[in-house]
């Protein structure tokens, strides 16, 4: 089953948005707009494309090659790994390591793995993955299948069966998460007040619900401030529901002499 706390995490496939090589103040913005409508709707926008379909229908047959040349302990698909603000689901893991499966859809995209490497964006999902489940290593497996296009239009990739996964390993980088941890401070506050415009634009809730909430997400809320206001927020609803008896007692008068 799905987990809900998925919603609003910063993510290994978009974490390098905090290690920009120049200024990110726009792009990690937009990001955090993205996380906290994922936070408050609870839903992902769908934006996918026939090549991000390939790569998901051929991850299952990426782990099978991997299991069968590489790693026959490799578990395919583990647990959900969370961690404060931060979470993701990696593709496979070992005993020592973990694996990215990428599943390009051409020849040429599929070669440029062994001719220029992973890029920067792949770099920090394999170090968000390692610091996630604990791992020293993180291969990323570039795997070659023929997309359904190809398949039935008879056309193969010449290459042999037992050459069609190009690895690159990744070392786990020194300071990397506590990096990761001070890099997201600003993401996650501007998550946070992204969180609080939409509260007040769909939520109808008590000016205490309200307030702790805000209180909850900045982490501020101690249990002695839970404690009173939750006193506060039942006197807010008593007042309330006292003042819509009123207003219920006006309406009927009013109805009342109208008959009259």
């Amino acid at each position: 089953m799905f987990d809900n706390n998925r919603f609003g995490l910063i993510t290994g496939s978009r974490c390098s948005v905090l290690f920009p090589k120049r200024s990110a103040e726009k792009g990690q913005r937009t990001y955090a707009k993205q996380l906290a409508n994922q936070m408050f709707f609870k839903f992902y926008d769908e934006k996918g494309t026939w090549q991000t379909e390939h790569g998901h229908l051929a991850e299952s047959s990426a782990f099978e090659y991997y299991q069968q040349h590489f790693c026959k302990d490799a578990e395919y698909q583990p647990p959900f790994e969370m961690y404060m603000e931060f979470g993701g689901s990696a593709d496979c893991i070992a005993p020592e390591w973990g694996v990215d499966f990428k599943c390009p859809t051409s020849l040429e995209s599929w070669l440029d793995y062994l001719h220029e490497g992973i890029d920067e964006q792949q770099y920090h999902q394999a170090q968000m993955y390692m610091f996630l489940y604990d791992r020293p290593e993180w291969h990323i497996c570039a795997y070659l299948l023929e997309t359904n296009r190809m398949s039935d239009n008879g056309l193969t990739y010449p290459v042999d069966y037992d050459k069609r996964m190009i690895i690159t390993k990744v070392q786990k980088k020194e300071g990397w998460s506590d990096e990761l941890l001070e890099k997201g401070e600003p993401v996650i506050a501007m998550r946070n007040e992204f969180y609080n415009q939409l509260k007040t634009q769909f939520t109808k809730m008590t000016s205490i619900e309200f307030l702790m909430e805000a209180l909850t997400i900045s982490q501020q809320a101690t249990p002695e401030i839970v404690a009173g206001a939750e006193r506060l927020r039942q006197m807010e609803l008593e007042l309330a529901k006292q003042q819509g008896i009123q207003e219920g007692i006006k309406i009927m008068k009013s109805l009342i002499n109208l008959n009259n």
